[in-house]
Parts: C-alpha cells; structure tokens; sequence
C-alpha cells in the first residue's frame, strides 16, 4: 500500500504539546483594589459566623440561668440534749395512755464526707387513700458521682403516739399531720429516726410524673418480668402487663410503678410482699433514669420543667433539680453508679385488746441498718450511732420497745393477752343414760383461739365450765420500752 493509500485516520497523532487538562492554569492577577476587597469579604463572613456564636452562647446561658441553679445547704440541723415534746398528735384525751411527746434523738451533722454531697427524702401519696405508699431517702455524691437510695417500706413502724398500731406505721404519718407542710416535717423527722440525719430536701412526687416523663422521652425500654395483673375498681385502676422487653409507653410506665401484687388465680412471683414490690420499681426506675440522662433530652427541658412544676412539691425548685440532673450528665454518672437497696427488716405482729385486732407491721434489723446509713447513706464524717436513732423492734414475749428505751404509747410495752371465750355448755340428751360410775356426764370445753406469741392461755377446768368469760388481767409492765435481758438488738421472728 503506498503512502498516498493510508486513510487519514490511520495516521498517528501529532504530538505537538500537552493537553488541555495538563495545561497549569495561571491566576488571575488581582489588583491592590480587588485584593483588598476580598480580604474585606473574608473578614466580614468571619464576623457575622462569631456573632452567630456569641448569640448561641447568650441564648444558652440565659437558659441555663433560667433552668438551672445550684441549691443552697440548709442550715445545720444537728440537734443535741434531750428529746423534744411535741404533744399528742390525735390528741388522746387520756393521759395515761401517751407520754404527750415524741422522741427526737440528736443527729449527726458537720463536717461531710465529701465538697458536695446531698440528701433527700422522696415519697409520693396513695391516690385512694392519701397514704404515702413509697418512700426513699437518697444519698447524691456529686463529687465522686455516685448515689445510693434506699426505700422504706410502708408498713415500718415507729414511736409516736398514734392509737391503733395502722396510725404508728410510716405512711401514715404525713396523712395523721394534716399533710402539707405540717405532714413532711412530722414525716422527715420520722424518717431521720430511721438514718441518724435529717435529711437536706424532701420531693413529694404524684407518681402521674412517671407516665409523663416517659411519655415527654418517647418511651422507655424495660424487660417486665411476668405477667402482671391486678384490678381494683375502687381507684379505677386496670393492669395487665404481658412480660417481655419491649418500648413502654406512659399508660405502661403507670402500671408498672403502680402494681402491687396480682389478682388471685394469677401467678405472682413476689407472694404478695411489699418488698418485691418494691424491686420492680428499683428496676424500672433505674431503666427511666438511664434513658432519661442522655444528652439528647436536654433539648426537651422545656418540657420536662412544665411536668415538674406541675407534680412536683419540693424545697427545691425546678432548677435546684434540673442542676443536680445536670450534674449527673455533665459528670457522666451511669446507671451502674446508683444503687437501690431496701432498708433491712424484720416482720412482726401484735394483738390490741382494744380493738381486737392482730395487726402486722415490719420493723428495722438494726446491726444492718447501721452499717446500711454509714457506708452508704451518711454524708456526714461523724458516723451514726444508735444513740441517734429510734427504732422500735419486738420483744421476746410479743411485747413492743424502742432503742432509747422510752415509748411514746406506753400501752404497745406489754403484752396484751387476747380473750378465751368461754366454752359452750351443752345439754345432754333426755335419752341418754346416765354414767356407771354414778358422776354426772360434763361436754367437752370448745377449743380455744390460738394466742399470739408470749401470751399465757390457761383453760377453765372442765367440769367447770366458767359462766362469762376470763376477766383480763392488769400486767404490771417494766418502764416503756426496757428489755428484761438489757439487750437491745434484733429479736427473733
């Protein structure tokens, strides 16, 4: 093929220079005017973006300044001398029944264990009957972000001058004093006969915040540990809670604190004790404060100011909590940093001649109790000591007594023994025949009730059946409160 053949697009290139995207592109020369005039436009772009900062940053401290506020210590409350009176708080127009006052031991105070370490007593009310049905005293060590609560159950009872065994229970105090203020003083002294110091703050929560909050945090994931089902028309309250880990909304979140025990027919893990009870709620609780201590929340504190200004009654204001949950945040403190426990106790039971009655109670184990407030609880360098506390507890013969050796009902300091009715004669048949051995024929006395622990039962002879029923006899008790062996720990079951 000759050269002048070749087609034009067999040919090579012709390598005359590089390509254009080889090809260095040149700046364009400013002039001093142009320059000048760009260096403007940077500086003023670099103007306004921290301006825009400085405008964020005064719009967060003017929400902080708004939501959050350190709380203030109050005064010391360290009590020294004797007990206080404070009189007969129903009033008992008897004054041999009632001491007319009610024992404050004095309480350690000071010098505190760490720079900001804080504690309070948050309780919430029975919807039906106004009873504190849930108690706790907190302890919040900011410093070494770390906090432990303990709840108290319901049915402990305590030295005070109430009638009926029910009205010396712990929930009943904030109800017996009227409620209000009145209620959480008489309710927090109370409570600082439990633990040795006066609490700093007290929240009184309606436990409607719980469905509230969990709703204002979108839900909360939690594991219910068996079916729960519990109906009490009364209070118009409906339960049913399939077990499971699952998101839990409001409504959910409301019956979980509010269960009880389940209806009968129904298996229920707990046997019906307030103590497991109680369990659950640690457990769920600790599952809403681990999801509500998250950072994302905090463009929801708005919201979550209105629910606690709405129900929440407290010493605290609503930034006195919000810095203390800030705290936490802030200070990283974990779910695995808050420790719930149940105050140790014992069960119990006395019987009234008044009114009857049996009636059941709980009461603290005070060799663990103390180690419980002093590892745990106290904020206070001085330790607790028994002599800063009262606790009742029961006597080997059924009789009750208090650790500073004086009751305030001086009645509960015997035992008061539960009457034998009388056996039933019974008319022999006209029939029958009478006996060989030529003595009348006598029935068999009925049997007797069973009588509490540390009562003396001793029956009628039988052939002479008595015609009304044993008059009860008029103890005479050794002074309120002191045990016969001089030892004041726990009693048996």
């Amino acid at each position: 093929m000759s050269d002048q053949s070749r087609m034009p697009h067999q040919q090579g290139p012709e390598h005359t220079g590089p390509g254009k995207r080889l090809e260095k592109k040149t700046k364009p020369v400013l002039t001093p005017a142009q320059a000048q005039k760009k260096k403007e436009k940077r500086i003023m772009v670099i103007m306004i973006v921290l301006a825009v900062v400085m405008v964020m940053a005064a719009a967060v401290l003017l929400l902080y300044n708004r939501w959050v506020k350190k709380p203030s210590l109050p005064p010391d409350t360290t009590q020294s001398g004797a007990p206080t009176a404070s009189g007969d708080l129903l009033g008992s127009p008897d004054p041999e029944a009632t001491l007319n006052f009610d024992a404050i031991q004095p309480k350690v105070g000071g010098a505190r264990k760490s720079k900001e370490i804080y504690t309070f007593l948050i309780f919430g009310s029975d919807v039906a009957s106004g009873l504190t049905d849930s108690m706790m005293v907190a302890t919040y060590d900011i410093t070494n972000q770390k906090a432990t609560v303990m709840s108290l159950p319901r049915d402990t009872i305590v030295n005070n001058t109430g009638h009926r065994i029910p009205d010396k229970k712990l929930n009943a105090v904030y109800t017996l004093w009227g409620k209000g203020d009145d209620g959480v003083q008489a309710l927090k002294n109370e409570v600082s006969e439990l633990v040795g110091f006066m609490p700093d703050y007290y929240v009184r929560i309606d436990w409607e915040l719980v469905g509230e909050m969990v709703e204002a945090i979108d839900g909360v994931w939690y594991e219910v540990p068996f079916l729960m089902v519990y109906n009490d028309p009364f209070q118009d309250l409906y339960i049913y809670q399939e077990p499971g880990y699952r998101q839990l909304s409001g409504d959910d979140a409301m019956q979980i604190v509010r269960w009880r025990h389940n209806d009968p027919g129904f298996p229920d893990p707990g046997d019906r004790s307030d103590l497991y009870r109680l369990q659950v709620q640690h457990d769920f609780l600790k599952a809403v404060l681990k999801q509500t201590l998250q950072i994302k929340n905090v463009t929801r504190i708005g919201q979550l100011a209105e629910l606690f200004g709405n129900r929440v009654d407290s010493d605290l204001s609503v930034e006195n909590i919000f810095w203390f949950a800030q705290e936490a945040i802030i200070g990283g403190l974990q779910v695995d940093d808050v420790e719930f426990c149940t105050m140790p106790i014992a069960m119990g039971s006395y019987y009234q001649a008044k009114y009857d009655t049996d009636y059941s109670f709980v009461y603290p184990v005070q060799s663990q109790l103390l180690t419980l407030i002093n590892e745990k609880l106290n904020p206070f360098v001085e330790q607790v000591t028994i002599r800063q506390l009262d606790l009742m507890s029961q006597a080997p013969d059924g009789s009750l007594r208090s650790s500073t050796g004086r009751l305030a009902d001086p009645s509960v300091g015997v035992v008061q023994v539960k009457p034998t009715p009388a056996p039933e004669e019974s008319e022999p048949p006209e029939s029958a025949a009478p006996a060989e051995s030529g003595q009348p024929q006598v029935s068999s006395p009925a049997t007797a009730e069973p009588t509490p622990s540390g009562a003396v039962d001793t029956p009628p002879p039988a052939t002479q059946p008595p015609a009304t029923a044993p008059v009860e006899p008029d103890p005479q008790p050794t002074p309120a409160g002191e045990p016969t062996d001089g030892n004041w720990g726990e009693s048996a079951d």
